[in-house]
């Protein structure tokens, strides 16, 4: 809550007032030379009356507007990308993706007496590269009406589609700023 209902109440109060009341420019006449004295030559004192009053309304009203969005918050921004998720830090992508990293590294040496033998159908060359893990799971989206668009429909993805994504996302938690020394 940026306002409270009284405060809103004061500041309508203040505004209502400033408006109904005369103005200070017709009660005191503007000294010759300045530059009031010049803007309300040749008008009548009424007409000089309502534009100091509107000019103080409107500062009122400006000021007024400032005062409370000065006190909303700032937008939030973000890069966008492999920075924007929660697992940028070292230890916590250490904990999400090493073991994916280092399941696919085991699985690529695996294959490694094949691919020498040159036997590219074989089993371990072909369970590395074929769609075999699920990367999102059959489910029905909450809050949404009963329709195809609502359901979520089970996704794989291969060994080596998962070691590239994982390699990647744990190498961007350990970037440094580009104008920060390397630690020694």
């Amino acid at each position: 809550v940026l306002c409270s209902e009284r405060s809103l109440r004061l500041m309508s109060l203040l505004c209502i007032s400033l408006a109904a009341a005369p103005s200070y420019s017709s009660a005191v006449p503007p000294r010759a030379g300045s530059a009031l004295h010049a803007a309300t030559a040749g008008r009548s004192p009424a007409a000089v009356a309502v534009a100091g009053r509107r000019a103080l309304l409107d500062a009122v009203a400006v000021s007024a507007a400032g005062s409370i969005l000065a006190g909303l918050p700032l937008a939030a921004s973000a890069s966008g990308g492999a920075t924007a998720g929660k697992y940028t830090t070292i230890p916590v992508a250490k904990r999400r993706y090493f073991g994916r990293v280092k399941q696919g590294v085991f699985e690529f040496l695996n294959m490694g007496g094949a691919v020498e033998k040159g036997d590219f159908k074989s089993q371990p060359v072909t369970a590395f590269f074929s769609q075999t893990i699920v990367s999102t799971s059959a489910r029905q989206k909450s809050g949404c009406a009963m329709s195809d668009n609502c359901k979520v429909k089970e996704e794989y993805s291969s060994r080596w589609e998962d070691l590239q994504l994982s390699m990647f996302l744990l190498g961007n938690a350990f970037r440094l700023p580009p104008g920060e020394p390397p630690p020694e």
